[in-house]
């Protein structure tokens, strides 16, 4: 994918009963990212989907160069589980395992956990959690922290791995209190982005020259032409009443990118002939979707990666078709 930009995919789990075997679609799904010249896969957590860690193992386990990048909540498990974890995996597939630190915009979910943060108290935790993780993964001897969170005295998980082994920190959000625990702990930022133009104006203006790598996380629907890429869009899509309803909503999300992107949403369904916001209007993704021509969506990623984005996380890009049309836009990117 060239050295300018990292493409990281999605280990998308259909919707099926937990008896459903999963492992063809996702050993398939990272074959064919790997074959492909994808560094990685996000691995999602939420309470209803497959265990990332285990998703991870069978991941590793099936390809060859492939990095999962794993959804860490801070309340789903201590820190030093954590570290034990990684550093096994590590230790057994001589892979890097990177985290994608998440602190909780389902509210339903931290009020099934009684989680009883706010949306700072969420984001300062993270940043002590990482903290020690950091820490147990850095240096085998004996843990004595005493934090606001987390208390331990003389804890030893034997977790150590060598600093190349360690994991990278991607940190997505774009709130002031996201900025301070990237500053704090993070290597990757990663948003849903705006349009380019206001991209350049808000979260890349607000970054800054921090030594920070940027990333963004969109979908793409390209074809040879722009009326092949809309058609295929549009295939199926229906917004109802209900959904503009949700949509409106979400613009008083505690979530700071939930409430700029249904703000967006609720201005166009389209904006600058190619950034797609129908998915998310429809809850089938959180992610704005790029739509048009190879060179037309090649054109506009190649705008984000001018405002400094490195990392590329890509949406809905499932099948052997859908990694044939993204290569033919990234293999124009990196032109």
């Amino acid at each position: 994918m060239g050295e300018r930009l990292e493409v990281i995919g999605t280990a998308t789990v259909p919707w099926l009963p937990p008896t459903h075997d999963f492992r063809p679609h996702l050993t398939g799904l990272a074959e064919r990212a790997e074959r492909h010249g994808f560094t990685g896969l996000l691995v999602f957590y939420d309470h209803v989907v497959l265990d990332p860690w285990t998703v991870a193992g069978l991941l590793l386990q099936h390809t060859s160069t492939l990095v999962p990048l794993v959804a860490l909540q801070p309340y789903a498990l201590p820190p030093f589980t954590a570290a034990k974890t990684i550093s096994s995996l590590t230790s057994l597939y001589r892979r890097r395992v990177d985290l994608n630190v998440i602190t909780g915009a389902a509210p339903e979910e931290l009020d099934q956990v009684g989680d009883p943060l706010d949306h700072d108290g969420r984001y300062a935790r993270a940043a002590e959690y990482v903290a020690v993780l950091h820490r147990l993964l850095s240096s085998d001897e004996p843990l004595t922290w005493n934090g606001e969170h987390y208390r331990f005295r003389g804890l030893r998980v034997n977790a150590e791995l060598p600093e190349h082994l360690r994991p990278r920190i991607f940190v997505p959000g774009s709130s002031k209190a996201n900025r301070v625990l990237v500053d704090q702990v993070g290597h990757v930022t990663i948003t849903h982005p705006e349009p380019v133009d206001r991209f350049a104006e808000s979260f890349a203006a607000a970054r800054g020259d921090r030594g920070l790598e940027m990333g963004i996380r969109v979908g793409l629907v390209a074809r040879p032409t722009a009326e092949e890429a809309w058609a295929a869009a549009l295939d199926g899509h229906r917004v109802n009443r209900a959904a503009r309803l949700r949509t409106l909503l979400k613009r008083e999300s505690e979530s700071d990118w939930n409430r700029r992107l249904a703000t967006l949403a609720a201005e166009a369904d389209v904006h600058d002939d190619v950034y797609w916001t129908g998915l998310y209007s429809t809850g089938r993704t959180a992610a704005p979707l790029l739509v048009g021509s190879y060179d037309r969506v090649a054109e506009y990623l190649r705008r984000y990666v001018a405002l400094g984005v490195t990392k590329l996380l890509l949406t809905r890009v499932d099948t052997e078709a859908d990694f044939h049309h993204a290569r033919a836009v990234l293999a124009r990117v990196d032109t």
